[in-house]
This record gives structure tokens, sequence and C-alpha cells, in this order.
């Protein structure tokens, strides 16, 4: 078995061979622009689920279908390919999974833009610090004239 820092540097060292992988290797038009956010790797590196997230859209039910399939067609290639680039005595078996993190967040963002809140907020509800406020580490209030 191998310790749990050692996982999670060789499944970054994966996302960013994959990447690279993705990126300038693999010519299906039906990949696109696609970003990998993260590889949860078994502790055995047997097996690796890649995440991943079209960039610049949100995808309907028929894009990640397709997105789905394409990724699932080039997981033997990619696998091939880093196999070459990586020093492991068995490569993982890859299963790519779509990540709709970055779409709830841009969602979620989305809505409290629409609502009026922003990052300014916290600081003009009365709960953070007043600035100028205090003098140092006395604990004195400082006057302004």
């Amino acid at each position: 078995m191998a310790d749990s820092t050692r996982v999670r540097r060789v499944a970054e060292q994966v996302r960013a061979e994959l990447s690279q992988i993705l990126r300038e290797e693999v010519r299906d038009p039906r990949v696109g622009l696609v970003t990998l956010t993260r590889v949860k790797l078994a502790s055995d590196f047997g097996a690796a689920t890649v995440f991943y997230s079209p960039l610049g859209e949100d995808p309907d039910a028929a894009r990640r279908e397709e997105l789905g399939r394409a990724m699932e067609a080039v997981a033997g290639y990619a696998r091939r390919l880093l196999a070459g680039r990586m020093k492991l005595r068995h490569t993982p078996e890859l299963r790519f999974v779509l990540d709709d993190s970055i779409a709830e967040g841009s969602r979620t963002l989305s809505l409290m833009r629409e609502l009026g809140l922003d990052d300014d907020d916290a600081d003009r509800d009365g709960d953070g610090p007043d600035r100028g406020e205090r003098d140092g580490d006395d604990g004195e209030t400082q006057s302004e004239a």
C-alpha cells in the first residue's frame, strides 16, 4: 500500500500529464476545451477517476452524453500515452466523470449577483471590524480629529 502523500502526488502528476495529452495529442473535436479538475487515484494505483469540466459552457443533457462518449473513447489512447510518460509499474485504468462543480459555482455566483449580493456586502453589514478604530495591540480606541 502506498501512503496518502504519495497517492496525492501521483494523482496530481496523472492530472497534469492527462491535461497535456488531451490538449496536445487528442484530435477528437468532441472533446474541445476540457479542463481536468482533479484525479482520485486508488491506493494501489490500479484505477483513476478523472473529473473533467468543459470550459466556457454549461452543457445540456445531449452535450453531456456526447462528452461522456468522447472521453470514454479517448480513455484507452490517453492511458497508453500516459504509460509512456510516467514511470509506474502499472498504469491505472482511467474512468472519466463530468464534474459539475464549476457550473454549479457559476450558477450560484450568478444568483447572488441577481440578488445584489457581492463580496463587499460582508464588510458593509456591520459584522466585520471597522478599519482604523483600534490602535495596535494595546486595545485603546483611537479618536479621529
